[in-house]
């Protein structure tokens, strides 16, 4: 029994050692990025609609933006990359029957904070001018563009458009990315990047009706293209 006993620890042992240098061996050989992007937002999503008789116009406030993701190499040329991008852009509703149209009694501030998760493949060029490798990237991404607490408690308080209160709430929107960029290799490591995507969703409404009611309404219609410029750095971990 003690010998059998001593057999088993044996071969867990060379068990465990085995699967310890498979496990070396496959991290050795495993190779991603990392990557921490920052920049600037411009969401191009103009609304006019009617209320009560007065036309009214939404716009988003152009903010900064940044990304956080993962790229795997798939080969050299195409890799796969998962991300997440946050920034605030404001939703800024005007009564365009009040003159001016920039003062406080024509315009109301939503703050409104966006949270995009993207999927995407990038495809890097065969070539690199003065060390600056040019891509393109596409890819599908969900979105949430969520009303902050100042947003909702200002929509029940002072309304929408012509109404005396309003319930404002997030929307979640699946979407594309379509965009390109320039890597520069620093290091072996360390990358430079310049990026440039659009984000393009149906336009969100913030759970207000599409049709004419008694109560607040917010017709949209068309896409919402949220346009992110940014520019930082990729840390390759792994095999180079």
């Amino acid at each position: 029994m003690k010998k059998t006993v001593q057999g088993l620890m044996v071969l867990c042992a060379l068990l465990w050692s085995t699967g310890g240098v498979q496990g070396r061996d496959l991290l050795q050989n495993v190779q991603f990025d990392v990557y921490g992007l920052a920049g600037g937002s411009t969401i191009v999503d103009a609304q006019y609609f009617d209320s009560a008789g007065r036309l009214y116009h939404t716009r988003f406030d152009p903010n900064y933006k940044f990304s956080i993701g993962v790229a795997v190499p798939y080969n050299k040329f195409l890799s796969i990359e998962s991300g997440f991008t946050y920034g605030p852009n404001n939703l800024v509703l005007t009564n365009t029957n009040v003159f001016p149209h920039t003062s406080p009694l024509s315009v109301t501030v939503f703050p409104v904070n966006d949270y995009l998760g993207t999927l995407s493949a990038v495809v890097h060029a065969p070539f690199a001018p003065r060390h600056f490798r040019p891509y393109v990237e596409a890819g599908v991404e969900y979105d949430r563009f969520t009303p902050t607490r100042s947003a909702i408690l200002e929509g029940v308080l002072h309304g929408w458009a012509s109404t005396s209160t309003a319930l404002i709430t997030h929307n979640d929107k699946f979407g594309f990315n379509l965009g390109g960029g320039l890597d520069r290799k620093l290091t072996k490591r360390i990358t430079f990047r310049i990026d440039a995507r659009d984000h393009v969703t149906s336009s969100p409404a913030f759970g207000l009706p599409n049709s004419y009611n008694s109560g607040a309404i917010f017709p949209v219609k068309g896409r919402c293209s949220d346009i992110v410029y940014t520019a930082g750095f990729l840390y390759h971990l792994g095999k180079l």
